[in-house]
């Protein structure tokens, strides 16, 4: 097997850098003069035998008994050779967990038996979720201070397994230790001696190295281009799919094209490359490519545009607002990019969002980042590796992320050559003239959810009370703005960027804008609120089936059943319900009376609210 690299998670007191110390003691890896300074050390600081001191590096670290920065260990076993990161938990000190997390093949998340899942341990739990992770083994440590020590496990297990499935992913392992003592890190102990299963090193030796998927759609980002004599090589890792000798390329965002003529996989030729592997091609034309471009097949790009949506954690040691300038590393390519605005915070306890005029460091928030370049990336492939990012301020890390949409992408090759103009007239002062800011309020839901009458109804009251507002109704823009549009997803998708277009012009006039529109689709709608600068929020009017047909005046779910009608939402074609909407309106148990009053008063409290 291929050597594993694994990285550390977990809170500041769960433990990690013990459990690698004693791991290095009990592998035969330190000198017995070692442990005796070691043993000698503690006495004068007159603390217990700390294992973790193997790893520090600076005299601070072992006067505080914490680790600053990401230690890496090689080990070797019978079985393995495993090369370990051991990333801080401290709030304060997360970016350094960033660069821990970069490049690594597993995770193992120490929780203590004492404290279980923390607030932090919530927050870096995300990376696993953002960065692909699908090998974690659960490692719950000082079992050894708990009088009930096979309880506390169960208990601890059953909350940790439920924490991470509820992100999507299913731990390998859930394994009991007591790291001081080392029980069961690499042989059992007396604090497990009630545990039948494999110690933490066994689990970790089991682990196979994961690659991306070599089924998936191509993905190579370009590390370098260098040049030979007469040959000119571009060299990456291939991130997911497959590359052939004689396949066509096109190189992201410029989208130039060319066939490959050679595959070197050092030091021979191949005649393919998959998944995992770093390779150096020469294309059988010259064509401009530059470090950070993205070579796929030429039937499935990234998406681009200017503009990403993306749930980052802020490491900063200042607040992030909007208007704030860094740059953005995607991939190998580092863009310059400008916060446009933050879109919410979120609370790691229950994972609500808040809106915020800034952004604290620990905080995990949604933002939208605009640029002037041109942006590449994939935001629903979580295999490549721009479905993710860093940002640096001055050369510093100061958040890490994941990309949740990209807006304002092109459709055909478009217009380069257009500098847009702007308003000589602000938002604040048209909020201030209007009495109330301009923002979008998207309603989406199946066919005859209650949209568009809900939509009406508030739109009326609005109206009443002096509010500037309109609706943009999906069926109606469909026989004027999008008469051109039919139902396929590409068309559904253009369908929703073009509305969400429009509305984003009416909210920086200053208008409440109401939209009715199904958008069946989550990345359609996160694409809409990159787009809507002024302010957006997702209505998510719920709808059971039998309810939506019983309603369906105009009786189009009887021909979809029927055949008459083809990518009918709900019936031949998916729907996507919001995940976390910003408001519920749930129209199979409430009355429209009470929708459109809940509505309003969301509607009220935002308007008003100080941007």
């Amino acid at each position: 097997m291929s050597a594993l690299r694994v990285v550390m998670f977990g809170d500041v007191d769960a433990g990690k850098s013990t459990i690698l110390g004693r791991l290095m003691v009990d592998c035969g890896y330190v000198p017995q003069q070692r442990l005796e300074e070691m043993e000698r050390s503690s006495e004068r600081r007159g603390v217990p035998m700390e294992y973790s001191f193997l790893l520090d590096a600076f005299q601070v670290e072992r006067d505080q008994a914490i680790t600053l920065d990401s230690s890496r260990i090689w080990l070797k076993t019978a079985q393995r050779e495993i090369v370990f990161v051991d990333a801080p938990g401290h709030r304060e000190l997360i970016r350094n967990l960033v660069s821990g997390a970069s490049e690594v093949d597993a995770a193992i998340l120490v929780i203590s038996a004492e404290e279980g899942i923390t607030a932090q341990t919530r927050r870096q739990a995300l990376f696993l979720q953002w960065f692909g992770f699908t090998s974690v083994v659960i490692a719950i440590n000082k079992l050894d201070l708990s009088a009930a020590p096979q309880a506390r496990y169960l208990e601890r297990a059953a909350e940790a397994d439920a924490f991470l499935r509820g992100l999507g992913i299913a731990p390998i392992a859930i394994v009991p230790v007591a790291a001081r003592e080392g029980a069961n890190l690499a042989r059992s102990g007396a604090s497990t001696a009630w545990w039948h299963g494999r110690t933490l090193l066994a689990e970790i030796e089991a682990i196979e190295t994961q690659h991306g998927d070599e089924n998936a759609p191509l993905r190579m980002v370009v590390q370098d281009v260098y040049r030979r004599g007469a040959t000119r090589w571009i060299v990456g890792r291939i991130d997911c799919g497959q590359i052939a000798r004689g396949d066509a390329l096109t190189f992201w965002p410029l989208r130039t094209t060319a066939r490959v003529a050679r595959i070197v996989r050092w030091p021979e030729d191949v005649e393919r490359a998959s998944a995992g592997a770093a390779v150096a091609l020469e294309l059988d034309e010259r064509i401009f490519v530059d470090r950070g471009a993205i070579a796929t097949h030429e039937d499935s790009g990234p998406t681009i545009g200017h503009a990403i949506s993306a749930a980052l954690l802020w490491l900063g040691e200042h607040p992030v607002r909007a208007g704030t300038n860094l740059r953005m590393r995607l991939g190998t390519r580092e863009i310059a990019v400008t916060v446009a605005r933050i879109d919410e915070t979120f609370d790691p306890e229950d994972g609500r969002g808040r809106a915020a005029q800034e952004v604290h460091a620990g905080d995990v928030a949604a933002v939208t980042l605009v640029a002037r370049e041109t942006i590449a990336a994939d935001p629903a492939l979580p295999a490549s590796s721009v479905s993710r990012f860093i940002l640096l301020d001055e050369g510093r890390v100061v958040a890490g992320g994941k990309v949740r949409a990209v807006a304002a992408a092109a459709r055909g090759e478009g217009a380069t050559n257009i500098v847009a103009a702007r308003s000589s007239v602000g938002r604040e002062e048209r909020g201030a003239r209007n009495g109330h800011r301009g923002y979008v309020f998207w309603l989406t839901g199946l066919p005859s959810s209650g949209k568009s009458t809900i939509a009406m109804r508030v739109e009326r009251m609005l109206f009443e009370r002096g509010r500037h507002v309109y609706v943009l109704d999906g069926d109606t823009l469909r026989t004027t703005l999008n008469v051109d549009l039919g139902f396929t997803e590409e068309d559904r998708r253009e369908n929703v960027r073009r509305t969400a277009a429009l509305a984003g012009i009416f909210a920086d006039a200053g208008i409440v804008v109401l939209t009715a529109l199904i958008s069946p689709y989550a990345a359609d709608r996160e694409q809409a609120r990159a787009a809507c600068a002024a302010g957006f929020a997702e209505v998510y009017v719920r709808c059971d089936l039998a309810t939506a047909e019983r309603r369906d005046v105009k009786g189009h779910y009887r021909r979809a059943r029927a055949g008459e009608l083809e990518r009918f939402t709900g019936v031949s074609s998916p729907y996507e319900a919001p995940e976390r909407p910003d408001l519920l309106l749930d129209t199979t148990h409430e009355s429209v009376e009470t929708s459109v009053a809940a509505f309003v008063e969301f509607i009220e409290r935002t308007i008003h609210r100080a941007e």
